[in-house]
């Protein structure tokens, strides 16, 4: 199933053990799996209820992959357990209400989804706002098939809390009341890259939400319910991060990707690219590629007039690539940078600084609904204007420092300090992404410099 991924053991048994903990199922009770899967919290409740001499709750799963399906009905078969294979989010089979409903739902961008997914989606789902995700019609879906002091369990990413997208859904959890938030370790799924989140909800609960932060941390919130934000709620108030070191300063560069006026004109399809230009193109990516292509590989090249150290090509030098732009000139002409007299008729708005750019770095589109920086290991991606790019500082780790960008606080320092743009989407800044704090062992290879140059 698209993005289906496997709950591992351990984790869909501490989420079994907050559904029953303090609500143990008694007779007749029946348990919801949603995009079952090959059905680890089937397992997982029948061994929480052996372990504590409970009745198994009569449980329907559903799934609609067929691999994964007959997959689930062998493993099961003789488990309390009645097998649909099906659309969970189809309307036309609208299930019981049920006591409790349990499962990790399929993480689908809105980029993986085809245009009558999403035309029909939109039509059918309150929470299918912006770029949603199917997880969140997931949760839509099964807090309407949860019974009167029904519990639900959900393992998701944690960009519900806080994403303008997911509003909707923040607003349908907190009236249902969020019993506990908890934010379970990055690498509880192997070999992904996730911030996963825990989420409890109870029908008949009210009050405070208690949340648990990957630290250990434990306190007790009154989380928004119109929609807002739960990112400074959740993590007790803006991120105490302040350490007395920022990203500037552990970054050689901290920049928006180049601007050249006639971006039509200078990128390309890599395959498109004539042959005779190879010696003058690099791989780039806009933001917007990043983002579908999770990551710089675009599949685009910039046909580029600067050598490696940022120098522009003269006149006599520019050969074939003097060839091809002059078909192009009257367009090139037609740039303020040209009519102001600022840059020859082939250059670009400004000069680019090859000597940074073509090196290892990270990248993050310049506006966007939910900060996240990828890496270019290469070190050959020219960026886009609408990509922001991060040099490192020498001493400073890249993979550390990615995933340090990459984590909740980071997330939610940037929604409290970022200007929004349009739909509520973040705008970053080059000014506020180097007033970013971060831990001090990235400051560490200041001190190592100042050393070597007074040893």
């Amino acid at each position: 199933m698209r993005g289906h991924v496997r709950t591992p053991d351990r984790l869909a048994d501490m989420m079994v053990e907050k559904l029953f903990g303090e609500n143990p199922p008694e007779e007749e009770d029946r348990i919801l799996y949603p995009g079952c899967g090959r059905g680890p919290f089937i397992s997982a409740v029948n061994r929480y209820c052996e372990s504590n001499d409970v009745p198994v709750p009569e449980g329907v799963a559903v799934e609609i992959d067929p691999e994964l399906y007959e997959d689930a009905r062998e493993r099961h078969e003789n488990k309390q357990v009645k097998f649909l294979e099906q659309d969970f989010l189809d309307e036309s089979g609208r299930l019981d209400k049920y006591e409790y409903i349990i499962g990790n739902p399929p993480y689908i961008p809105i980029e993986g989804l085809d245009e009558d997914e999403k035309t029909r989606y939109r039509q059918e789902f309150e929470t299918a706002e912006g770029r949603f995700d199917l997880y969140v019609l997931f949760f839509e879906q099964a807090l309407e098939l949860l019974s009167p002091d029904g519990r639900l369990c959900f393992v998701t990413p944690e960009k519900f809390e806080y994403t303008e997208t997911t509003s909707a859904l923040r607003q349908a959890l907190s009236s249902y009341g969020v019993e506990e938030i908890h934010h379970v370790d990055e690498d509880s799924f192997e070999g992904l890259v996730t911030y996963p989140t825990v989420t409890v909800i109870d029908e008949g609960g009210c009050g405070k939400t208690r949340v648990v932060d990957r630290d250990g941390d434990v306190r007790s919130v009154e989380i928004p319910d119109d929609g807002s934000s739960w990112a400074a709620t959740v993590r007790g108030g803006e991120p105490d991060i302040e350490t007395g070191v920022t990203l500037g300063e552990v970054c050689k560069r901290v920049s928006c990707g180049v601007a050249t006026g006639a971006d039509k004109v200078f990128v390309m399809d890599r395959e498109e690219a004539p042959p005779q230009l190879d010696d003058w193109t690099y791989p780039t990516t806009s933001g917007k590629q990043l983002r579908i292509n999770d990551g710089p590989e675009s599949g685009q090249v910039f046909v580029c007039p600067y050598d490696t150290d940022g120098r522009l090509a003269g006149e006599d030098e520019l050969g074939d690539f003097g060839e091809w732009a002059s078909l192009y000139r009257e367009r090139l002409e037609d740039r303020s940078c040209y009519e102001k007299g600022k840059q020859v008729w082939y250059g670009w708005h400004e000069n680019p600084p090859m000597k940074d750019i073509l090196q290892e770095k990270l990248l993050c589109k310049d506006v966007t609904e939910e900060p996240h920086f990828w890496r270019d290991d290469s070190g050959e991606v020219v960026p886009r204007h609408s990509v922001y790019y991060l040099i490192p500082e020498e001493g400073v780790d890249i993979d550390e420092l990615q995933e340090y960008l990459n984590s909740g606080n980071v997330q939610a320092w940037l929604e409290a300090n970022c200007q929004r743009a349009a739909n509520g989407f973040l705008r970053l800044q080059s000014t506020v992404l180097k007033q970013l704090p971060v831990p001090e062992r990235f400051g560490d290879h200041r001190q190592s410099t100042l050393t070597a140059e007074t040893g």
